[in-house]
């Protein structure tokens, strides 16, 4: 069975991603990625460090990943990847994701390293996942935790 997860969620810019970084700031004890937007680009950010860096693509980039009218930098996703692949050397913490969406549901994005944390036997940390509302239910099946997950909902704004 899947390690449980905590599904944060609500309906598209209801300030998910402001609420976990607000819940972050001052702990120790949280690793992963967070995906702000700042100055109108979403960006990843380390969330044990704090350090920015590129998650959509630039315009000279030609190795990116493309869905719907988002097109993100594949040198990004590999650099939050590994954050998140070190992250679980990490003990007795929270571990996010922000966010688990249609990337991940194609089998892109970061569908190989959620898959990792959910199955792993260490105990040691817990997992957070950034799921718009809209998406729940389709996540929850893809990544076959219907009946191992809890729920946080923000409301609309």
């Amino acid at each position: 069975m899947p390690k449980k997860a905590l599904i944060v969620t609500g309906p598209i810019n209801s300030g998910k991603t402001t609420r976990l970084t607000e819940w972050c700031k001052n702990r120790n004890d949280v690793y992963g990625i967070l995906t702000p937007k700042i100055n109108g680009k979403r960006v990843f950010v380390d969330v044990a460090t704090g350090d920015q860096f590129e998650m959509e693509a630039l315009e000279h980039e030609e190795n990116v990943l493309s869905i719907g009218k988002y097109i993100f930098s594949v040198s990004g996703f590999v650099r939050a990847k590994n954050i998140l692949k070190n992250a679980t050397n990490r003990k007795n913490g929270w571990i996010i994701i922000d966010e688990v969406g249609p990337l991940e549901l194609k089998g892109e994005g970061f569908e190989v390293e959620l898959k990792e944390l959910l199955n792993s036997k260490d105990d040691s940390f817990k997992v957070i996942i950034v799921v718009r509302e809209s998406l729940v239910e389709e996540v929850v099946s893809y990544f076959g935790i219907a009946t191992n997950f809890e729920m946080f909902t923000f409301p609309g704004e």
